[in-house]
């Protein structure tokens, strides 16, 4: 059932009249400037996770989540764990809820879960990823350790590249608002914590360009390289983990242990490429509902 109906959601939040228009390149707008620009007009509906029609969806999410390092996960598993097991949890779809969704957005309980083979591979490839930041690997080790005092959730969101940002909002207030009303809700969703995984991307120069130029000028610029020690630059896949992350207690950006290529084969502009990172951010409860709040603010469905 289309959670618009079930939860009469206040003001029609959900059934979004978001513009997700394409831009026209620039040259064709600059040639004809009167002409209209082309829009196309999407309702979003939102649905409850659904076992018989969303696994597929939810494992190429995963897949898309973790990149070349999900051949590490128990995919299939993990993905029925997170439809069957899980009672909350959103999927975003506009054709109906047979349809493929666009955008998941759930949370599993890591803590009552880690006997589970398919959550303690995750687990296990998240606490190992995380080592090169002690102060955040420690704090994952004592949250999600089997015998651990506190109650940890993670957090799984993911969507198709081209879904506006616009629909997560309402997506984050709905998930806050399914675990406080569940019927087990202190057993099963009163978190201490919950881990995000994530996606940045590092922007490389491209070694494309670096081999067209001559050797003096290479020379010249390693040795500017050098003096000058320039900080890698990121950015975001989901413009939304920037809230996340300013409310986290500690995040960090981390190698995907397997890479399927060349940062190059990713080139964004003509001047550079770029390489996926894992982003792993760890937030508190209290700082989930101020993020999400955040998240509202700046990214209006309107």
């Amino acid at each position: 059932m289309s959670k618009r109906t079930k939860k009469q959601v206040e003001e029609e939040e959900v059934d979004s009249d978001i513009d997700v228009s394409s831009t026209d390149d620039e040259e064709l707008q600059e040639e004809d400037q009167e002409e209209e620009q082309e829009t196309v007009d999407v309702d979003f509906d939102f649905f409850n996770l659904d076992p018989e029609v969303d696994f597929h969806a939810t494992k190429n999410f995963l897949r898309q989540l973790f990149g070349e390092d999900s051949s590490f996960l128990q995919l299939s598993d993990l993905s029925d764990f997170i439809l069957k097991e899980n009672h909350v949890g959103t999927t975003i779809k506009t054709d109906g809820n047979s349809s493929d969704p666009f955008s998941l957005l759930s949370v599993i309980n890591i803590t009552k879960n880690t006997s589970n083979k398919a959550v303690k591979s995750l687990v296990d490839y998240l606490i190992e990823k995380s080592s090169s930041k002690t102060q955040l690997n420690v704090l994952l080790r004592q949250v999600l350790a089997s015998n651990s005092k506190f109650r940890t959730g993670l957090i799984i969101s993911e969507r198709l590249i081209n879904m506006p940002v616009e629909t997560v909002p309402p997506m984050y207030r709905m998930l806050l608002e399914e675990m406080e009303n569940s019927e087990n809700a202190d057993e099963e969703y009163n978190f201490d914590y919950f881990l995000i995984p994530s996606r940045v991307y590092k922007i490389v120069t491209s070694t494309i360009d670096q081999e067209m130029e001559d050797e003096d000028e290479k020379r010249s610029k390693k040795r500017s390289k050098k003096s000058g020690n320039q900080a890698d630059e990121y950015d975001y896949f989901h413009y939304e983990d920037e809230v996340l992350e300013s409310n986290s207690l500690h995040y960090g950006y981390f190698d995907f242990t397997n890479k399927s290529g060349e940062a190059d084969a990713r080139r964004v502009f003509n001047d550079y490429g770029f390489e996926p990172m894992l982003n792993l951010m760890l937030i508190t409860k209290k700082a989930l509902v101020k993020a999400a709040n955040e998240m509202a603010e700046k990214f209006p469905p309107y």
